[in-house]
């Protein structure tokens, strides 16, 4: 036998090893994906990713008009409060720290104390 077909034959069964290699990977990636798919936790994402997909899906019959809503002055100074609080935080709960700390130093009427300092005794 020649030095070169010994190489092609090497390379022969280097390419069939490899392909069988790739088979049996094919093959437990896919029992893998299939035991995920048909466990219990799958066919739940599954059934729910139908339910959903299906209310998407659905026509609904068109809502008859409201009639309009009356706001009182509250309900729009309520309104205004918290879009301006949005515009300065960006979320209503980021105020919080804020306002309480306003409301600590100026909702009982005192000031806070003022904070100890050490002085030494005077001398005589």
């Amino acid at each position: 036998m020649k030095a070169g077909d010994r190489a092609v034959a090497e390379a022969e069964l280097r390419v069939a090893r490899e392909r069988l290699l790739l088979a049996s990977q094919f093959a437990a990636w896919r029992e893998h994906t299939l035991g995920i798919v048909a466990s219990p936790r799958g066919l739940g994402a599954a059934m729910l990713a139908g339910f959903l997909a299906g209310g998407v899906m659905r026509r609904r019959p068109p809502k008859p008009e409201a009639a309009p809503v009356k706001k009182g002055f509250l309900a729009v100074l309520t309104g205004l409060a918290l879009s301006a609080l949005r515009w300065r935080y960006g979320n209503p709960w980021a105020a919080v720290p804020d306002l309480l700390g306003w409301a600590g130093r100026f909702g009982s009427g005192r000031r806070p104390a003022a904070p100890a300092v050490y002085r030494p005794p005077a001398k005589r």
